[in-house]
């Protein structure tokens, strides 16, 4: 298991390159660029939550993502910030894939990123406590979609961003 912790200031002009940072460390183990693509959209939208609604209007605050890599096994995102709390947190019993989860109002211009993240992920989960707000993801990959030569990588053959 690799563990790795990437922080940057909730704000729409630095999460999206600290968004691919993510994406490209994960992509170090993958066999296959398609399969970064789905990682990376549901960091974005989970990423995107905090910085639209975390913290008050023209404020900002601190974005963690905590990236676990099990080789073979999947990859877990933690997306953590210490704004207002959730709106939908504690999420119902069964995360996002269980029922409770508000439905988006015809005609809404927003809204539809948790959902996105539920289509995409196996498990997700979230929680608002004295630790922060946090959204966890759970993504299984098959074994075979792993790169073989990288599953003995390091953290620290990695640059964190």
């Amino acid at each position: 298991m690799h563990s790795y912790e990437f922080t940057t200031t909730a704000q729409r002009e630095t999460y999206r390159p600290f968004v691919r940072g993510v994406a490209a460390t994960m992509a170090a183990y993958l066999a296959s660029p398609t399969l970064v693509h789905p990682l990376e959209l549901v960091t974005a939208e989970a990423c995107a939550n905090v910085v639209r609604h975390a913290y008050p209007e023209g404020q900002t605050g601190p974005l963690r993502v905590r990236l676990t890599v099990t080789p073979r096994v999947g990859i877990e995102l933690a997306v953590t910030d210490w704004g207002r709390g959730c709106a939908v947190c504690p999420l119902p019993p069964g995360g996002l894939a269980g029922p409770g989860l508000p439905d988006v109002p015809e005609g809404a211009t927003s809204g539809r990123g948790l959902r996105i993240i539920a289509c995409l992920c196996d498990a997700v989960t979230g929680e608002t406590g004295p630790d922060g707000n946090t959204l966890h993801l759970q993504l299984a990959i098959p074994e075979e979609q792993w790169r073989t030569s990288n599953l003995t990588i390091t953290e620290t053959s990695l640059s964190r961003r």
